[in-house]
């Protein structure tokens, strides 16, 4: 699901700001304001009571970090942590409704990310409550290479620099249990390559063949 363009975030950039994230910064999501990636990618993640946060979804340029502002909600999310150096445009709320009046599309896109995470939600939530963790990790996976993964010979490579512990964050466990559920999926070769980024999911169907 593709996000905003490049001309369309130049065109709100005139009415905003956009500031640079160093990777691993974390950007707030409370503020009355459209946040929008104007580069790179952005965990979005909300405080949970069983790990330290739980990763809701991955965003890249042209996504917004809290679709709910452009309507005047408050965000669900607690806030977005950069995964590699990045940066964010910040637009406010009229500002963004002027653009809209003469870019209908742009309220379309919304709709488009917001229903793309209801659905990763959903599909999380039933995870979480019935999956044990390679389940929730390979569902990770296949979450990540169907937004991010490149087809190259052998399989889909991770074209993301994620860590294990970004990875952990997203199946909602522990790092150790991510990299033993990742060593695991190695040996029985559904992956290869070593590292996350660059890591290769070379048998697809079997991962999607763990989900619940």
């Amino acid at each position: 699901m593709s996000g905003l363009s490049n001309v369309q975030i130049a065109r709100l950039a005139a009415d905003g700001r956009i500031e640079r994230v160093a990777r691993g910064a974390t950007v707030p999501l409370d503020a009355p304001l459209v946040t929008i990636v104007a580069g790179a990618w952005f965990r979005v993640f909300r405080r949970a009571a069983f790990v330290r946060d739980v990763t809701l979804f991955l965003a890249k340029t042209g996504d917004f970090l809290a679709p709910g502002a452009v309507f005047g909600d408050r965000s669900a999310e607690n806030g977005a942590q950069a995964i590699a150096d990045a940066e964010v445009l910040y637009v406010p709320r009229e500002a963004f409704d002027r653009h809209a009046a003469e870019d209908p599309s742009l309220y379309i896109t919304v709709a488009a990310n917001v229903g793309r995470r209801i659905a990763r939600l959903q599909t999380k939530l039933e995870a979480f409550s019935r999956a044990g963790v390679e389940a929730r990790v390979a569902g990770s996976l296949l979450e990540i290479i169907a937004d991010f993964g490149v087809p190259v010979p052998g399989g889909i490579r991770i074209d993301l620099p994620l860590s294990q512990e970004d990875l952990a964050h997203l199946a909602g466990t522990s790092r150790e249990s991510c990299s033993q559920a990742v060593a695991a999926f190695a040996r029985a070769g559904l992956v290869s390559g070593g590292r996350l980024r660059g890591l290769i999911i070379a048998d697809q169907a079997a991962l999607e063949a763990l989900l619940p």
